[in-house]
Order: structure tokens, then C-alpha cells, then sequence
């Protein structure tokens, strides 16, 4: 049964998609997707067709309702869509879980992340591994800025199996927070030690946000303080 504010709404002639069928049958989990901070693209076929076919239309209803900015973006020659605060104003949503920066060990997985999508930047299926990060952690020309965020004695160049247990939880849970923001998807465990995702193009809407960061890395790693154990 539709409430009285639902009803409205589908009648107010700005609104009047809200009656399509195929809007309908879709708008109401799009919106919920959309409102999380999902970026939508193909893979979420029947929401990617919505966006498409009536992004005018969505695009008056969430300045209307939400003074939110539903914006599109292409990257690879495939487009992503996402809702996005106006620089004057955050939004009806500002005071909410929902507009939030990332966390230091959630930007540094992105642009660990970012890098290894474009080091994959000819494969199809863009498919990362944990061993993969922790070699970048142990390895890599930052290595030891890495360790830094990730452990709270930072010195050391080895680990116990205890401590990177630690550090594979944490980025376990990034990368479910990825998930949910669309830039990761196909996160399965491997084994006790090991789970692998695949990489999607709309991590390209990170690289746009955090463009100072990533240009400065040094910098931006220098300033991190390690994970606190979970």
C-alpha cells in the first residue's frame, strides 16, 4: 500500500517517471544504492538502465529531494553513476554515516588498489589477491610508509604471523567497504590466509577525490598514525 508521501510524490508532474513501470519495479532499491554511496555501472543492469534512460529526470528528483547531485562519470570508455555533494552544500544528508571521509588505511588500500588496476590495465578481469598487497606492503618503494599505517611498530621489517593476521582482517574490511561503494566486487576467501576481489574501473571516482593525496603520497604517508588493532 503506497503512503500518502509516496502518492504525492508520484503525482507532482516534475515526478510523473515515478509511474513508468520500469521505474517502478527498480527506483525504490536504485534509490537505496544510490543513498549508501554506491557507484552504480553495468554490472547493476537494471539500475545502469534506469540511470540511462531517465538520468534527467533522477537528476531533478535528487536536487529537488536531496539537494544531492546525481553525476556520471566515464573512465576506460565505460560510465559510472553516483550521487555527489554540490561544493556549496552538502546536502540534506551531511549530518549522516552517509557523507563521510575515508579512513587513512582506507585511502592507503585505494591508491595501493589504483595502482594495481593500472599495473592490470590490459587485463580484462583485474583480479587482486591479499599476498599481492602484502608483497606491495613488504616490498614496494614506500614499504616502509606502508608499514607505518598498517603496524604500530613500524621499524621492524619482519612480522609475525599474529600481526599480519591483524592487518589482513583490516583490509578484509576495507575491501567490504569497497564492495559496497562499487569499486571492488567477487570478494572471495582463498584460504585462512589469503582472499582475492576483482577491481573495477569505477575506482577511477577515488582517484578524482583523492587527487592531493595520491600526488603526495610521501607526504600523506609520513602523516598516518598505525591501525589500531580491531
Amino acid at each position: 500500500m503506497e503512503n500518502g508521501y509516496s502518492s504525492e510524490m508520484k503525482n507532482n508532474n516534475s515526478f510523473a517517471f515515478l509511474n513508468n513501470s520500469e521505474v517502478e519495479k527498480h527506483f525504490a532499491n536504485l534509490n537505496i544504492e544510490l543513498l549508501r554511496g554506491t557507484h552504480i555501472d553495468e554490472s547493476h543492469y537494471y539500475y545502469f538502465l534506469l540511470l540511462e534512460n531517465y538520468f534527467n529526470e533522477l537528476k531533478d528528483y535528487y536536487l529537488s529531494l536531496y539537494r544531492l547531485k546525481l553525476d556520471k562519470k566515464t573512465f576506460e570508455n565505460k560510465t559510472y553513476y553516483f550521487l555527489n555533494f554540490f561544493l556549496e552544500s552538502k546536502g540534506v544528508l551531511s549530518a549522516t554515516a552517509r557523507h563521510k571521509e575515508l579512513s587513512p588505511i582506507q585511502t592507503i588500500t585505494a591508491i595501493t588498489l589504483l595502482n594495481m588496476y593500472y599495473e592490470r590495465q590490459f587485463e580484462k578481469y583485474k583480479i587482486v589477491s591479499f599476498l599481492e598487497i602484502r608483497e606491495k606492503i613488504e616490498q614496494s618503494e614506500f614499504g616502509h610508509l606502508y608499514r607505518k599505517a598498517f603496524f604500530k611498530n613500524s621499524n621492524r621489517k619482519t612480522y609475525s604471523s599474529k600481526e599480519w593476521s591483524t592487518v589482513k582482517t583490516n583490509i578484509k574490511n576495507v575491501i567490504t567497504d569497497f564492495e559496497q561503494l562499487g569499486w571492488v566486487e567477487k570478494v572471495t576467501i582463498l584460504n585462512e590466509n589469503d582472499f582475492n576481489f576483482v577491481l573495477k574501473h569505477t575506482i577511477h571516482r577515488f582517484q578524482l577525490l583523492y587527487e592531493y593525496e595520491i600526488k603526495n603520497l610521501g607526504e600523506f604517508l609520513k602523516s598516518l598514525k598505525p591501525e589500531e588493532d580491531e
